[in-house]
């Protein structure tokens, strides 16, 4: 559709960030896929069966939620970068209006843009399996290897991953534009109500019960289907989600009812959007959650390998590159969220600048937005999984020594990404400069 195709470059980021993100998270799946159709065997060889890590039962599974964890935070980042030139596509869409295009023609449109965006991503999951492969499959030694050699049936995956991201991407594409309305001469935005704390603890509720089940699936029986890998991740996703925007209004309330004025600032405006900074949350959370359960498995690995020098070295190789990943995520969803929180909020910025409020000031009210939002939510993210595994290891098995090794091993990465997180978030301040002092011109005061 022709109508579909980007005009401005703020447009074209946003296609250049779904595709590519839809392309590492295609890529994951693959691998996911084919790491399920690896046949359980006592020992490996090099021509083709990879180490047990994939050909245990045992160890299987947490390799697949390993990366299947590192897909989640890729594609809620997709679905968060569907904002990104809000501004042009706007003027756009109302321009289209302006023509006689009828609502249902404008979300159309979006859902074919960010559909064909997806697709697109969704195909060159070919060029990142491959990828994959080499680093995972061919690079390490044989008793190292965690992805098999491709088979014909990866051919059949690649094309269904690519058929779902292009339906996913329209259902978020058309989704976000339900949320604006697109006038003729204007843009308005919804206002979201606030959604009752039964309907989020609902939520929470279904995606806790998915998890424990998947869980309880795993200890009972000994066949681990691909179904109670995807139930597992749906719950993660359910839960970190409907939790983003409830912890964004408690931090709210706490800066503003405990804090000084930038703290104030920053309470009011978490306070009265949690929504949005909540999606940007719901992120952080998978993030966290990727981190902490790589974490595990590092800890896991490094412990039944009796701390062998070439095992370690590879196993601590693969923690840290999924580490980075999740700390890309989390920089790159810190600015596009933080974007579109400025976005929202020229009119209250431009006001605030009209009364004499500085613009150093600001920055650091967006850096103590950005800081509450983004550290408990890591945090989060990390810690709750540990203290689960450690709380099941000590009162369920019975093993004190390894839940201590397991709570001091989260503790240390939550230490270490509480420092991360915030330079990330003072980064993220930093690179937003422009656009902070773009939403505060007087101009501003006239947006509805």
């Amino acid at each position: 559709m022709l109508l579909a195709r980007p005009s401005a470059r703020a447009e074209r980021g946003r296609i250049l960030l779904i595709a590519a993100s839809a392309a590492a998270a295609g890529g994951l799946l693959i691998a996911v896929a084919r790491i399920s159709r690896v046949p359980v065997v006592d020992s490996f060889h090099s021509e083709g069966v990879p180490s047990l890590y994939v050909s245990d039962s045992s160890t299987r599974f947490g390799v697949m939620i390993g990366a299947g964890l590192l897909a989640i935070p890729v594609l809620a980042f997709a679905v968060q970068a569907l904002r990104v030139g809000s501004v042009a596509r706007d003027r756009r869409m109302a321009a289209l209006r302006l023509a006689g295009a009828t609502p249902r023609d404008v979300r159309t449109i979006a859902a074919a843009e960010a559909g064909g965006a997806a697709f697109v991503g969704g195909l060159f999951a070919a060029w990142v399996y491959p990828l994959l492969w080499v680093l995972l499959g061919v690079l390490p030694p044989a008793d190292l290897r965690l992805l098999p050699d491709p088979e014909a049936l990866d051919i059949a995956v690649w094309l269904a991953v690519a058929v779902i991201a292009s339906i996913g991407g329209a259902a978020a594409g058309a989704a976000v534009q339900r949320r604006v309305i697109a006038e003729p001469l204007a843009i308005f935005r919804r206002a979201k109500r606030h959604r009752g704390t039964h309907s989020s603890l609902a939520a929470i509720l279904v995606g806790l019960l998915l998890v424990i089940g998947s869980v309880v699936h795993l200890a009972t029986v000994d066949a681990q289907p691909i179904l109670v890998f995807v139930s597992m991740l749906i719950g993660v996703v359910i839960t970190a989600m409907a939790s983003g925007p409830r912890l964004v209004r408690r931090r709210g309330r706490k800066l503003r009812q405990h804090g000084g004025t930038e703290d104030l600032l920053a309470g009011w405006r978490l306070e009265a959007d949690p929504q949005a900074a909540g999606r940007v949350a719901g992120v952080l959370i998978l993030c966290g959650v990727a981190l902490g359960i790589e974490t595990l498995f590092l800890a896991s690995s490094v412990a039944q390998t009796g701390g062998i020098g070439g095992a370690r070295n590879y196993v601590t190789f693969l923690a840290t590159l999924a580490t980075v990943v999740g700390i890309v995520v989390a920089v790159l969803t810190l600015v596009v969220g933080a974007a579109d929180q400025l976005l929202d909020a020229r009119l209250s910025l431009a006001t605030l600048a009209a009364v004499g409020v500085d613009e150093p000031t600001l920055s650091r009210v967006l850096y103590r937005q950005l800081s509450a939002t983004a550290v408990p939510a890591v945090l989060a993210g990390i810690l709750l999984p540990g203290i689960a595994l450690a709380l099941a290891s000590a009162v369920i098995d019975g093993e004190l020594s390894w839940a201590i090794v397991l709570a001091v091993s989260c503790a240390v990465t939550a230490v270490a990404a509480w420092g991360v997180v915030s330079a990330a978030a003072r980064l993220a301040t930093r690179l937003l400069g422009s656009r902070l002092h773009a939403a505060m011109e007087p101009e501003n005061l006239r947006v509805g």
